[in-house]
C-alpha cells in the first residue's frame, strides 16, 4: 500500500516538531533508517493515547517496516486507536483496509463511512476513494450515485489532484453525474494536462495517484497517468473548434496560476 507508507515518510521526515520528546526521537530514528527503534518509540506513544503515533505504527505494520513481515491485523488495531480520537489520516487508512479486506473483514459500507468522515474534513485521498465508490457502487453496500462521485472528485481536483481532475473532465464530457458540458470538460482536462507538465508534482496529487504510475486505459492495456491525461487532452481538443481549445488552455493556466 504505497499510498500509506508514502504519507508516513513525508510526515515523519518533514512534519513540524512534535509535542513529546519521544516523538521527536522516533522521527529522527526513522529518518536515520533505524526503523525498529522508531517503531518501538511510536508504539509506546500510541498506547499512551497519541493518535499521530498510532497512525505511524499502523503504516509501519501495513508495509512491514521495522518488523519481519507486514501485519495488517495489527495495522488495523493501531489505525482504530487513531480513529477513536478522530484522526483524519487514521480514518482514511482504516477505510482503505476495509475496502481491501486487509486486517479486517472486507466491508465496503464500513470503509465508505470512514472515508466519508475523512473526506468531509478535506482529505483528498478519502475524497477520491469515496468518489470511486459512488461512481460504480457496490451491490448491497454502497449505492451508485454518480452525482456524489462528481462532487467528491471536484473537491479533490480543486486541491490539485490530477486523477480527480481527469475524472471531472470525463464526467462533464460524457454527462455522467452532471449535465454534459464539453467546454468545461475540456477546461478540466487542460488543467490536469498543464499541471502534469510542471517540474514538481503536487503533494496531494502524488499521494492519490502518482503521474508515472500505471493506470488502466480502455483498449490499450495500461499507460501512466501522465500519458492518459495527455491522450485525453489531445483527444478532446481534436473534437472542438480551435478557439474553444485555446480558451480552455487560457482558463486552465489562469486557474493554476491563481492556486499554485
Amino acid at each position: 500500500m504505497r499510498i500509506l507508507f508514502g504519507a508516513l515518510m513525508a510526515v515523519a521526515l518533514w512534519s513540524t516538531a512534535p509535542a513529546h520528546a519521544d516523538m521527536a526521537t522516533a522521527q529522527q530514528a526513522f529518518a536515520d533508517g533505524d526503523f525498529t527503534r522508531a517503531l518501538q518509540l511510536w508504539q509506546s506513544e500510541a498506547t499512551e493515547g497519541n493518535a499521530d503515533a498510532a497512525w505511524y505504527v499502523g503504516n509501519m505494520y501495513v508495509d512491514g517496516i521495522g518488523i519481519d513481515a507486514p501485519n495488517p491485523f495489527l495495522a488495523a488495531e493501531f489505525f482504530q486507536l487513531a480513529v477513536d480520537q478522530n484522526h483524519v489520516e487514521g480514518m482514511t487508512s482504516l477505510g482503505l483496509l476495509y475496502l481491501q479486506g486487509l486486517g479486517v473483514e472486507q466491508d465496503y459500507a464500513a470503509g465508505a463511512a470512514l472515508l466519508f468522515d475523512a473526506a468531509v474534513e478535506g482529505h483528498p485521498v478519502a475524497q477520491v476513494e469515496l468518489a470511486n465508490l459512488f461512481l460504480v457502487g457496490v451491490p448491497e453496500q454502497v449505492e451508485r450515485v454518480p452525482g456524489h462521485a462528481f462532487e467528491w472528485y471536484s473537491l479533490a481536483g480543486g486541491r490539485g489532484v490530477i486523477l480527480a481532475q481527469m475524472r471531472v473532465a470525463q464526467m462533464y464530457w460524457d454527462g455522467v453525474g452532471i449535465d454534459a458540458d464539453r467546454n468545461l470538460g475540456l477546461t478540466w482536462i487542460a488543467i490536469a494536462y498543464h499541471l502534469s507538465r510542471m517540474d514538481d508534482e503536487l503533494y496531494w496529487s502524488n499521494r492519490v495517484f502518482p503521474l508515472d504510475a500505471q493506470i488502466g486505459a480502455d483498449g490499450v492495456g495500461t499507460v501512466t497517468l501522465r500519458q492518459a491525461v495527455a491522450d485525453l487532452y489531445n483527444s478532446y481538443r481534436f473534437e472542438v473548434p480551435p478557439a474553444n481549445a485555446t480558451q480552455a488552455d487560457q482558463e486552465a493556466l489562469a486557474w493554476i496560476a491563481e492556486r499554485f
